[in-house]
């Protein structure tokens, strides 16, 4: 018998599977491995054999909880094929921007994956046993609004000015970062101060930590004298990725994009 879905809808009714999808999950459950991975397989869901994919991902979801190494191993190519396949459809295109994208869900997906039968959220793979494709519609909505918070938070720093009432400069902003760490003078610099680090939770690890290690704490980004301790000696990468993640989390934090200036 089918594991039980857990999660539960804003008006208190427990997520159910769909009676054809319990009936699919029934018969595979009944099979051994080697029939469960054949019919995986199967690409043509007109074929009696296929296994859709509310199935395949149940199978390897329990796999997960109960620590089957083996059966997992062979059940996550064929699920991960049909994941792609599905945000093909989800985030169309083949630009860069796209395929970055469909990436990011693909990500995220396989971390709800990985939580089953751990103490984190475990329930956010629910929505997919029983409807697959519209998991991943809404999946793309919690990243695009997500990535809506993200822009209007960035958005505000833009209205950041100096003391003379001119817009914060990139330089000025890291300037004035670090002078407002190390002894916010006045209201104005703690306002600041918490205004970015805000925003800074939001970047790209790697760029949040160049921001922090040398905006915050003072390091350089990076030094000819090997024995000198930087941001790059810290994050243990190379002192031109080190100032490129500057730059960028500089970039993003002021908002000085060519395209967006009138």
């Amino acid at each position: 018998m089918a594991r039980a879905l857990q999660k539960i809808t804003k008006q208190g009714v427990g997520y159910r599977r769909p009676l054809e999808i319990e009936a699919s999950i029934r018969r595979a459950l009944g099979e051994d491995l080697t029939e469960q991975l054949r019919r995986a397989r199967i690409t043509d869901p007109n074929d009696p054999d296929f296994m859709c994919s509310e199935c395949l991902l149940h199978l390897a979801r329990e796999a997960r909880i109960v620590g089957n190494k083996q059966a997992l191993d062979r059940l996550l190519p064929p699920l991960l094929k049909r994941c792609e396949r599905r945000l093909e459809k989800t985030i169309p295109g083949h630009d860069a921007n796209a395929r970055e994208k469909r990436q990011d869900l693909l990500n995220e997906f396989g971390l709800l994956l990985a939580h089953a039968g751990t103490n984190h959220d475990s329930t956010g793979l629910d929505i997919f046993e029983c409807r697959f494709n519209k998991g991943f519609v809404y999946l793309k909505f919690k990243h695009e609004k997500a990535d809506r918070r993200r822009e209007n938070k960035f958005r505000d720093l833009n209205t950041v000015r100096d003391d003379e009432g001119n817009l914060v400069d990139p330089e000025a902003l890291l300037a004035r970062l670090s002078r407002a760490a190390r002894m916010p003078a006045n209201q104005e610099d703690f306002v600041f101060l918490d205004e970015v680090l805000k925003a800074i939770d939001h970047l790209p690890e790697a760029q949040r930590s160049a921001i922090l290690l040398c905006g915050v704490q003072g390091y350089a980004p990076a030094s000819e004298d090997p024995t000198e301790i930087t941001a790059a000696t810290i994050c243990g990468i190379s002192g031109t990725a080190a100032r490129k993640n500057l730059r960028k989390a500089v970039a993003k934090l002021t908002l000085l994009r060519k395209e967006r200036q009138p």
